[in-house]
């Protein structure tokens, strides 16, 4: 009866933890990352009473969460990717608007209303009212194009913020994971349970997935291993390596920019780790900031660079629109009292490429006085328009691209391909997001908890555990018996 007793007691226990269990999973319905928990139970060690074979009731091994690694690695993947694809999207998307030229205050109208400008000017060379005209849209041109490199560097300086923000939060989560290790090798030590706590890390490793790559496995030491893909272990055990942020010199810029964000491990200040992340929200950034935005700064530079050019080496081929008097010798002087009277540049430029687009602007002649604006090869020739005539034909010039392309055909492809990237980072951001909502769904399968399923768990654990009552009341009655037959 003692045994009897026992067995009951060991039945009452196991459905006490099992009814436990399943008010755990009801409660935690809603919370995100939870995984469904259940009573691992196994027979008791079974005993020899005078030669027969006995069983000693139920024994609870343990609660186990539901739980795949595969699936998990899978999730941290698509979380990965669909971080990768939709802040790229993000970023290009404010990129694509400023070569807006649905409108017409884009660069590309602004250029062919100064060709035309220039195409009016030649038919009437004398015209002072068209000079201003051209003045005005070739400081259009020249404002566009810094409105372009400007808004361009904006979008990169913004990056470099979030790009320090990002590291601050990889931080954040890393000191976080680490904790949790601790607290669930001290659990598990002590033979209790860590489910709960591993959810916590599961959540916290998937935060780290949408920064970038991660790897998650066991060294021989069971410490758990976080790792970034191309930069190597972030966090070991109780211990993690923290990130820094930090501006760099030009010379050691990555985007080349002065000052630009570079990413490095704070107890190694020299190593630079910036281009090596892969996937996830900071190779992302960082790869629209040193790539994309950097092509289109060299691209812009470069056609800036070009255009400036090329009109200056017509214009600095003529005559100032103005009387100049002629010399002794009869040839007239390089300078009269208002300045230079041939080579004069319309621009203002730079001697190299880097950072034309965001210098460019009229010369000092040109902006001061608009007789400087030359129209004629010849001086004293007040119907001569051959100058002005050539840097209206510049427009169907093909100067740019080795001599393949003219500036609205260079310029148009540049648009077209941001439109293109734009697309195709949209496309794959959708993508993305389905197979991370699709690996979800499979892991909520296996993972989630079903109300229907728990309700009809509590009320089998119930009766289990009025049974076991049952067992022990029935056996205390056998016991009464007993003692009142020995009365």
């Amino acid at each position: 009866m003692v045994d009897i007793l026992g067995i009951g007691n060991s039945g009452l226990v196991a459905a006490k933890k099992s009814l436990e269990t399943t008010g755990h999973n009801i409660t935690n319905v809603n919370t995100k990352g939870y995984s469904r928990q259940r009573v691992h139970q196994t027979t008791s060690n079974p005993i020899n009473s005078s030669g027969i074979i006995q069983g000693t009731g139920v024994r609870v091994r343990g609660v186990n969460r539901n739980h795949n690694p595969f699936i998990e690695k899978r999730l941290q993947k698509s979380l990965s990717e669909e971080s990768f694809s939709t802040d790229r999207y993000k970023e290009l998307s404010q990129i694509e608007n400023i070569f807006n030229e649905i409108d017409n205050g884009g660069l590309n109208n602004v250029m062919n209303k100064f060709y035309n400008a220039f195409r009016e000017l030649s038919a009437q060379p004398d015209n002072e009212t068209m000079r201003s005209v051209v003045r005005d849209t070739a400081n259009l041109v020249a404002k566009d194009f810094n409105r372009i490199r400007d808004s361009l560097d904006g979008i990169s300086r913004g990056i470099d913020q979030k790009i320090g923000g990002e590291i601050s939060d990889i931080n954040a989560v890393s000191a976080n994971i680490t904790k949790l290790n601790i607290r669930i090798a001290n659990l598990e030590a002590s033979g209790d349970q860590s489910g709960d706590l591993r959810d916590q890390r599961d959540l916290a490793v998937n935060q780290l997935a949408k920064s970038f790559q991660v790897h998650t496995y066991r060294d021989e030491k069971n410490n758990f291993i976080v790792s970034a893909k191309g930069v190597g272990t972030i966090i070991a055990g109780n211990q993690y390596q923290e990130l820094a942020a930090a501006g760099a010199s030009l010379s050691q810029s990555s985007s080349g920019m002065d000052g630009s964000i570079e990413v490095f491990f704070k107890e190694r200040p020299s190593h630079k780790i910036t281009p090596k992340f892969k996937s996830g929200r900071l190779a992302s950034l960082i790869k629209v900031r040193n790539g994309d935005i950097r092509q289109l700064q060299s691209k812009a530079d470069e056609l800036a660079f070009d255009f400036g050019n090329s009109v200056n080496a017509i214009h600095s081929r003529g005559y100032v629109s103005r009387y100049l008097k002629p010399g002794p010798d009869g040839e007239v002087p390089n300078y009269d009292p208002k300045g230079k009277t041939i080579g004069v540049n319309f621009f203002e430029m730079a001697k190299t490429r880097e950072g034309a687009s965001r210098n460019l602007k009229l010369s000092a002649e040109v902006k001061k006085d608009i007789s400087n604006i030359v129209t004629a090869l010849s001086p004293n020739s007040p119907g001569d328009n051959r100058i002005s005539l050539a840097i209206s034909k510049l427009q169907h010039e093909k100067f740019m691209a080795g001599g393949t392309a003219t500036i609205e055909e260079e310029f148009l492809k540049t648009v077209g391909n941001v439109g293109v990237k734009v697309g195709k980072a949209q496309l794959d951001s959708e993508q993305m997001m389905g197979m991370r909502v699709q690996v979800e769904t499979v892991k909520e399968r296996i993972s989630g908890v079903s109300l229907d399923e728990e309700t009809a768990n509590m009320v089998r654990f119930q009766h289990a555990y009025d049974a076991a009552a049952k067992v022990m009341a029935t056996a205390n009655e056998m016991f009464e018996t007993v003692l009142s037959i020995k009365r």
